[in-house]
């Protein structure tokens, strides 16, 4: 079992990681960058367990913080 801290997780989308803000009331999440379109906790839990998969694979990763950073990071190495 792996901890993740769940801050967060309802403000960024599961599948491209980008910062999508929305208040408590909005209930559905609505991606601009990917396209992504579900309900709002659902988006959290796959994100929550899309982070927890990340940790098994070796990278010390249990917050969306540092799964952003990961990504971000090997983002730039892609880069040409």
């Amino acid at each position: 079992m792996i901890k993740v801290d769940p801050k967060g997780t309802s403000q960024h989308c599961w599948e491209c990681l980008s910062r999508v803000p929305k208040s408590l009331s909005e209930r559905w999440h609505s991606c601009p960058r990917c396209g992504q379109e579900l309900d709002r906790d659902y988006n959290s839990a796959l994100l929550i367990q899309k982070i927890g998969l990340l940790s098994t694979q070796g990278e010390d990763i249990t917050s969306v913080k540092t799964a952003v950073r990961v990504s971000l990071a090997e983002e730039s190495r892609v880069v040409p």
